[in-house]
């Protein structure tokens, strides 16, 4: 997820939870409703440009008609076209208040123009406008269509209301209308991931360890959340919960260095000398241009050398590993200050 402030993912309101300020058409003169559904119907089944033919023809003929509209803009937003396919679902949620799909994928559209957008201006304009829209989808379908249980076009719309809150920094909405989807569906380790989320960067880590060990339960293939509960162990001090995730993590995603670059982090300040060396050597093996695993193999070099000086072969092989780093990626000055201060001077190699 874009954040406003760092990188999770915009001001006159196009949609609001009382429905969607959009200004319709003068009415046509000769409206015929028995023609416009002749064409939408013949529009079912079509490729995208004979059915969008057969729905302008439905729409000329009534505009009222809000499934050729929303179908429309299924069809533009298929194809990529998203301000298309944001004018179609409004007309649609104009003609017809209370029909819920096209307000749901209008919060989609405007998600993605959000994904999209190139300010973050007009980041917080689009996410404001998919929460207005959400927020109008939960009512129809709470009170008018009343959703049952495991509904997931309703659970869809209360986690991406959710996560559009997350965006716009909103932890306590997020986490009002994530719980509201696992209300609907706790067998999805999705919302469970997502409330885990919420409560890491609100800092609460109890409560984001217990939501990522839910999410676990329900499916364990999740290399990513591994890393994610990992992360939240370190800074709860549980360095050996960490370890088992960030092997978990490793297990699950064999290809990837993360698990490893997290394990020699850990296995050092556990004082775990060989295990940290392991890791970060398991790093570079899978990853040789991986930059970051050879500084931190050097980090553990240098270490056990400071712990016995007359060990000038583990100096060699840290100062070896950053030379590596540094070629790698050459922007990191403390870097090299470190080379600079324990290259032994000439008159130490003499000696």
């Amino acid at each position: 997820m874009r954040h406003l402030a760092a990188g999770a993912a915009v001001l006159a309101m196009t949609c609001f939870v009382g429905g969607c300020l959009f200004t319709p058409a003068d009415p046509a003169p000769n409206i015929d409703t028995d023609a416009a559904i002749a064409h939408y119907v013949k529009s079912q089944g079509l490729s995208d440009a004979a059915a969008l033919a057969e729905l302008m023809k439905a729409l000329e003929a009534d505009p009222k008609l809000s499934n050729a509209s929303a179908a429309a803009g299924d069809i533009y937003r298929r194809q990529g076209n998203l301000d298309q396919a944001r004018k179609f679902y409004e007309s649609s949620c104009d003609s017809n208040p209370y029909y819920f799909k096209p307000h749901f994928n209008l919060g989609v559209v405007y998600q993605a123009m959000a994904d999209k957008a190139a300010t973050d201006e007009l980041l917080e304009t689009y996410l404001r406008r998919a929460c207005d829209v959400y927020l109008r989808a939960i009512a129809i379908k709470a009170v008018v269509v009343k959703a049952n249980d495991h509904d997931s076009d309703f659970y869809d719309a209360n986690l991406n209301l959710s996560a559009c809150y997350f965006q716009l920094g909103k932890y306590h909405e997020a986490e009002e209308y994530c719980q509201a989807a696992i209300a609907v569906n706790d067998d999805n380790p999705l919302g469970w991931t997502n409330l885990g989320t919420i409560y890491d960067n609100q800092g609460k880590l109890a409560e984001a360890i217990s939501a990522y060990r839910q999410s676990l339960e329900r499916d364990v293939h999740q290399p990513r959340l591994h890393l994610n509960l990992g992360s939240a162990y370190v800074r709860q001090g549980w360095l050996k919960d960490a370890v088992g995730a960030f092997r978990a993590a490793s297990r699950e995603d064999p290809k990837s260095v993360q698990p490893y670059l997290q394990l020699g982090v850990v296995y050092y300040r556990m004082k775990d000398i060989d295990n940290a060396i392991e890791a970060y050597l398991a790093a570079s093996r899978i990853d040789p241009k991986c930059g970051e695993a050879y500084r931190g193999l050097g980090v553990v070099y240098m270490g056990k050398f400071l712990d016995d000086q007359t060990k000038t072969d583990l100096r060699e092989k840290a100062l070896a590993a950053w030379k590596r780093s540094l070629e790698l990626n050459p922007k990191q000055d403390d870097l090299v200050t470190l080379v600079n201060k324990y290259t032994p001077k000439y008159e130490e190699k003499k000696l």
